[in-house]
């Protein structure tokens, strides 16, 4: 199995058509995801962004694209709303807070399709989940307050939280309709109260940016990696309700990789017919990160509670992706593990978030990366953005694969901001203002990759003019 074509396309998402999410209203289009939701329609989803401050997210937005991910937009709407005045009980009275929505994922099997042959009953439901959030925000400035690592613990306790939605396909196919409203994301049993999961002392969680992935052959459970506080991760576990007629969380599983060292995010990853799992393995003071690299284990279950008489699994830290960058990690429609990511040791401008990098995952080789191959590049592609502005292309994201083909989209930004600052991490950097024309590059990019072979898919959809068996 391997890659026969690997073509970037240039701009995805430009700009989003909702009022007070436009380029004229200071948002551009970021963090995307997306699924198929029928044989012949995909939902995207993603963020929008400003840049008033660090990681300065905004509104979750959906978008119903015709045939392909990059077919003509049908509709277009809002899934979770941002504000600059959010009222929250508990918190410093006199202060104002943002609320900011990130990280948009989703989950579920498209309408009409088979599964080993039949009908899926399940199909047409979907999930889609986004982190919640405040931020200190001042008006004067017009500056939002820092990253997670900077901020309060008791107002990440009291906001913290992942949403989640469900919708399906209308049956005109011109737009998603709400099956249930956004919610917090709880576990079954712990649907009230203030504890959401059956993690004693767990102040919040957060859901991974990766889309979850099927856990049965069925698909009727899914399961995605979560974060909860204290840098934990574990595996949660969402399962569709007949009677219902929804997706809910009702498994959380062990913390993974808690003796190994001090990591970051942790990913899952099916591996033939076991699981490996990936932390990045780093520690953060501030805005200072140390260590650089992954570390990867292999698990026969997530949800397995460890014993006294297991083995601990063996920690593999292979040298190469050397990155610091949010990284993604897939098994790709060809059968083979792919992590996407920048790398500060790999790039010619010493930037740990430009060009964009993938490296094919060897698990049988203590899961050494090879075969390193430049996504996309701004200085390449001649995007005016300047060196000393930070470009940083990443939250990459592996589309589900249908056909030979499939799809890979990032997002394109700056660490500089709308007005001049000064970042720490761990030089001291002063940044000047963006320039309109930087501005102007910002949005969602997006990548075509062609098999020479694919590996089959969880579903299938009936061949036209054949009924459907029930049976």
């Amino acid at each position: 199995m391997s890659i026969k074509n690997l073509e970037h396309c240039g701009k995805l998402i430009h700009d989003c058509s909702q009022e007070g999410e436009r380029r004229s209203d200071g948002r551009i289009p970021a963090h995307p995801n997306g699924i198929p939701v029928s044989e012949n329609r995909w939902l995207l989803v993603y963020a929008t962004r400003s840049f008033r401050g660090n990681d300065d997210d905004c509104s979750i937005i959906y978008q119903l694209r015709a045939d392909q991910p990059d077919g003509k937009v049908i509709s277009e709407g809002i899934l979770g709303q941002a504000t600059d005045d959010w009222q929250i009980e508990g918190l410093q009275p006199g202060v104002r807070y943002k609320k900011l929505n990130r990280q948009p994922t989703a989950f579920g099997v498209p309408k009409g399709a088979l599964i080993n042959g039949r009908e899926a009953p399940h199909a047409n439901v979907f999930a889609v989940l986004w982190i919640r959030v405040a931020r200190e925000f001042n008006p004067t400035l017009n500056y939002v307050m820092g990253t997670d690592t900077a901020l309060d613990p008791e107002m990440l306790r009291i906001t913290q939280v992942v949403e989640w939605t469900q919708v399906r396909l209308n049956e005109a196919e011109d737009d998603i309709e709400t099956i249930r409203p956004p919610e917090p994301l709880r576990q079954v049993g712990y649907e009230s109260g203030p504890q959401f999961c059956d993690v004693e002392d767990a102040l919040y969680v957060v859901s991974n940016m990766q889309q979850a992935i099927p856990y049965n052959k069925d698909c009727t459970e899914w399961v995605e990696m979560a974060g909860f506080s204290g840098n934990h991760s574990a595996a949660l576990k969402h399962r569709f309700n007949s009677s219902r007629g929804c997706y809910e969380w009702t498994e959380t599983g062990p913390f993974i990789m808690e003796d190994k060292g001090p990591f970051g995010g942790g990913h899952l990853v099916r591996c033939q017919d076991e699981w490996a799992f990936v932390r990045t393995y780093m520690t953060i003071n501030g805005h200072v990160w140390s260590g650089r690299g992954l570390g990867w284990i292999r698990l026969e279950d997530p949800f397995a509670q460890p014993s006294d008489a297991d083995s601990p699994p063996e920690l593999f830290r292979p040298p190469e992706p050397a990155t610091r960058a949010p990284a993604t990690f897939y098994l790709c429609g060809d059968g083979v593990i792919r992590c996407f990511c920048g790398a500060g040791p790999s790039s010619p401008y010493g930037l740990e978030r430009n060009p964009l990098f993938c490296w094919d995952i060897d698990p049988d080789d203590g899961f050494n990366a090879s075969n390193r191959r430049v996504i996309f590049d701004t200085f390449e592609a001649g995007l005016p953005i300047r060196k000393f502005a930070r470009p940083m292309l990443d939250m990459p994201k592996m589309l589900p694969c249908q056909g030979p083909t499939q799809y890979l989209v990032h997002r394109v930004i700056a660490t500089a901001m709308f007005h001049e600052h000064t970042h720490t991490r761990p030089e001291f950097w002063i940044f000047p203002p963006l320039n309109r024309a930087e501005i102007d590059s910002f949005g969602i990019y997006y990548a075509k990759i062609t098999y020479k072979e694919t590996k089959p898919t969880p579903w299938s959809y009936p061949i036209a003019d054949e009924k459907c068996p029930n049976g």
